[in-house]
C-alpha cells in the first residue's frame, strides 16, 4: 500500500532542508576516531621494521608505530587477517611487495594475526608459519584475543585500517576482498590519497 500525503509547502521545504543536511554530513562534525594503543606480541626485529620469525615474540604497542616515536612514518596500515580466510591469504601473499613498495614513502605496515586455519586464536607458532609461508618482512602481531576487533568485524575479513601516524587518527577502515587482479589496489588508490594529503 502506498500512502500520499499533502503537506504545506513551507513544511515541505523544512523538511527536506532537513533530510539534505542529515544525509549530507551536515551539522555537527564528529570528533575524529583514534586509535586505541594496544598491547601486544609481535614477531618483530629490534627497530620495528621488520619481522623476526625465529626470535621470541616481543611485546609491543601501536602508538610505537606512530611519528612521535618513527620520525618520517606518515601512515600506519593495520592488516587484520586469519588463517582460514582465502582473501586474507591472497593479500598476504602481496603483502611484502606492497609494503617495500610503500616504505620509502613512510607508510608503516603490520599484520596482525587473530586466528588460524581451524578458527582457533592465533598463537606464536601460528604467526611464525604465517610470516614464513608469505616471505612477509614487516611485524607480524599476535592478536589471540582479537583485540583489533573493536575496528575489524569478523565476517568482513580481509580488513585493514589506515592510520595518520602524525595524529593517530583512523583515516579509513577497508574491508572486504579485492576481485581485482592485484589484490592490493584500492590500498594502493587509498595511501596515494593520504600520502598525497599528508
Amino acid at each position: 500500500m502506498r500512502l500520499k500525503t499533502a503537506l504545506p509547502m513551507t513544511l515541505r521545504h523544512s523538511l527536506c532542508v532537513l533530510l539534505a543536511t542529515i544525509g549530507c554530513g551536515g551539522g555537527t562534525p564528529s570528533e575524529p576516531q583514534l586509535m586505541e594503543d594496544l598491547e601486544l606480541l609481535a614477531l618483530v626485529d629490534a627497530d620495528g621494521d621488520g619481522v623476526v620469525a625465529d626470535e621470541v615474540p616481543q611485546s609491543v604497542r601501536l602508538s610505537d608505530w606512530l611519528a612521535e616515536n618513527r620520525p618520517g612514518t606518515k601512515v600506519i596500515m593495520l592488516n587484520a587477517a586469519a588463517g582460514w580466510c582465502s582473501p586474507c591469504k591472497r593479500e598476504a601473499a602481496a603483502l611484502a611487495d606492497f609494503a617495500a613498495d610503500y616504505q620509502a614513502a613512510g607508510v608503516v605496515v603490520l599484520t596482525a594475526i587473530f586466528q588460524d586455519q581451524e578458527g582457533r586464536p592465533a598463537d606464536e607458532d601460528f604467526a611464525r608459519t604465517w610470516a614464513h609461508t608469505f616471505g612477509l618482512g614487516t611485524p607480524v602481531l599476535i592478536d589471540a584475543t582479537f583485540a583489533t576487533g573493536r575496528w575489524f568485524d569478523v565476517g568482513t575479513m580481509p580488513a585493514n585500517m589506515f592510520v595518520d601516524a602524525r595524529t593517530g587518527e583512523i583515516l579509513e577502515i577497508a574491508t572486504g576482498a579485492e576481485t581485482d587482479a592485484d589484490p592490493m589496489k584500492v590500498y594502493r588508490d587509498l595511501l596515494d590519497h593520504y600520502l598525497a594529503t599528508r
